[in-house]
């Protein structure tokens, strides 16, 4: 007889006993039957008994292997797929001899806690063979904290200054021809304008070191800078030259406490200690106007007229250009020509100046149907003139067709061709441009000062707001060179001619060694 650990030969048991029982015969027959069916039944007794706990085995087997390939799938799915070092294959040898194990011990300690959902708090006993699984319930998402408000690494090495010279130049050349496409916007029709986009730059640059969150980058993106383009503020204190000197300065209100971080950073980048203001608005008034005043030479004295009551911060930043010709025009060949500020049949007489030979770079270009022409000045400062190709185009349309490709194109054949003694006459002029800065800045959709201005890392106060922002230009030109001012957001130009500059056109002070324009406008009547 086979015992519980040999069920294959169960079968033949149970055969050799059926085929002995079936040759008995008579009174004999009936006895060996009798005593066969008590031998039978005392052999079955132990072989039925085998055979129930085989097939309870048997259950168990199946049972537990379902088991554990619901928990083996359970585990899959919150884990990543791939096989990690510690599992096993379910169908390996090892696989069902962890199974037996599972059955044995199921046996002894009957599975009266299988893996249901539990009401109870007491933690559920694992299996050997289960795989940890991840738990199901969800951690409570928090919102991350508000990042810390920094002024940002000033710190710029010189390869990384180089770099930031080229993108800063890239930069504002685009960010000027977005000025002036606005300028000309709010501006009247045939209207004489002039703006320096590098005062305007240095002044919101300044204010871009404070600046926190969406304010910083909706300035990063109105400067046409690239994102965390921390070595303009350094580049931008290295472009000052003996042709042109920029100052900033800021005034606040005595209950308004600026951060230290930020006043040294300003004043070691632009130069400026701030300024606190009295409770006196008259005061206040003359005490900005008097240090614009003393850094423009004297040409803007009066650059605000009036202050709000509440005025909380002013931040002012000032430019002044004194450029001498690279050959001076003789006053004794200036005389009064005419000049067509719309059209061959309206004319006005204004002063002319006049060079016979004057070193001029000029092409015409026939896809904006102008003559371009650029003449040099002292300090690496150019003057550049586009001058429609005739009477019968008018400015408007080349300032149509002038986009920053466009612009950065002609600058870039200027710099190539050579220069060539060209007869010269241009204008004598005097041009002065005031404009709020808030309309201009709102028309480019720049809202922030205005409305949700982050200044994080200049104050902590939230109620900061930018109250007034002016721009005032003041240009001349004449026989010696180029003289002009600008102060707050406010811009200097000057212009001269190339060829003969008889109709309107449009100027740009160009500084040669780093690329951008200092000053940029135009001049339709300059009797006006």
């Amino acid at each position: 007889m086979a015992g519980p650990s040999s069920p294959p030969h169960l079968g033949w048991t149970l055969g050799s006993l059926c085929s002995e029982a079936a040759h008995g015969s008579g009174v004999g027959a009936q006895q060996v039957k009798a005593d066969s069916d008590a031998q039978m039944a005392a052999r079955l007794t132990p072989l039925l008994t085998l055979l129930l706990l085989f097939l309870a085995a048997r259950a168990e087997v199946d049972h537990g292997s379902r088991e554990e390939q619901a928990n083996k799938n359970e585990t899959l799915l919150t884990q990543p797929s791939g096989k990690n070092e510690s599992e096993t294959d379910l169908d390996s040898p090892q696989s069902h001899i962890e199974s037996q194990k599972v059955i044995k011990d199921k046996t002894t300690h009957p599975p009266t806690d299988f893996p249901t959902k539990s009401t109870t708090t007491e933690p559920t006993t694992q299996s050997p063979t289960e795989l940890p699984t991840q738990p199901t319930s969800q951690p409570t998402t928090q919102a991350p904290p508000e990042p810390t408000c920094l002024i940002p690494d000033i710190s710029c090495s010189e390869i990384k200054t180089q770099e930031a010279e080229n993108m800063l130049g890239e930069a504002m050349t685009d960010f000027s021809l977005k000025l002036y496409r606005t300028f000309s916007a709010v501006k009247k029709i045939d209207s004489n304008m002039v703006f320096s986009p590098f005062s305007i730059a240095s002044l919101l640059t300044n204010i871009l070191l404070g600046a926190g969150n969406t304010t910083k980058r909706n300035l990063e993106e109105l400067l046409s800078y690239p994102k965390d383009f921390d070595c303009v503020h350094q580049t931008l204190k290295n472009l000052s030259t003996s042709g042109f000197i920029s100052a900033s300065q800021i005034f606040h209100s005595p209950d308004l406490i600026l951060k230290k971080n930020f006043v040294n950073a300003s004043q070691a980048l632009y130069g400026n200690q701030p300024t606190v203001l009295s409770n006196d608005s008259e005061v206040n008034l003359a005490l900005i106007n008097s240090w614009v005043a003393n850094r423009t030479n004297n040409k803007i004295v009066n650059l605000l007229k009036s202050l709000p009551s509440d005025i909380r911060l002013v931040l002012v930043n000032t430019i002044y250009l004194n450029a001498k010709w690279k050959v001076t025009f003789d006053p004794k060949k200036t005389y009064l020509e005419n000049f067509y500020p719309k059209s061959s049949k309206v004319k006005v007489k204004v002063p002319m100046m006049r060079s016979e030979k004057y070193p001029v770079t000029h092409f015409i270009d026939s896809n904006l149907k102008a003559r371009i022409g650029l003449l040099q000045l002292s300090n690496d400062l150019n003057l550049v003139i586009l001058l429609p190709q005739h009477l019968g185009v008018q400015l408007a349309e080349v300032e149509l067709k002038l986009s920053s490709p466009v612009f950065s194109a002609v600058l870039e054949k200027l710099e190539k061709s050579k220069s060539q003694a060209t007869l010269v006459t241009m204008p004598r002029l005097k041009v002065n441009t005031s404009q709020d800065l808030l309309q201009i800045l709102e028309k480019m959709e720049f809202f922030d000062f205005s409305y949700d201005l982050n200044l994080c890392g200049l104050t902590d106060d939230p109620e900061i707001q930018v109250s007034t922002a002016h721009h005032q230009t003041t240009l001349e030109l004449n026989e010696a060179g180029v003289e002009g001012a600008a102060a707050s957001t406010v811009s200097v130009a000057r212009i001269m001619s190339i060829f003969e500059v008889r109709q309107p056109f449009i100027f740009v002070l160009w500084h040669q060694k780093y690329k951008f324009p200092i000053f940029m406008g135009r001049v339709y009547d300059p009797s006006s």
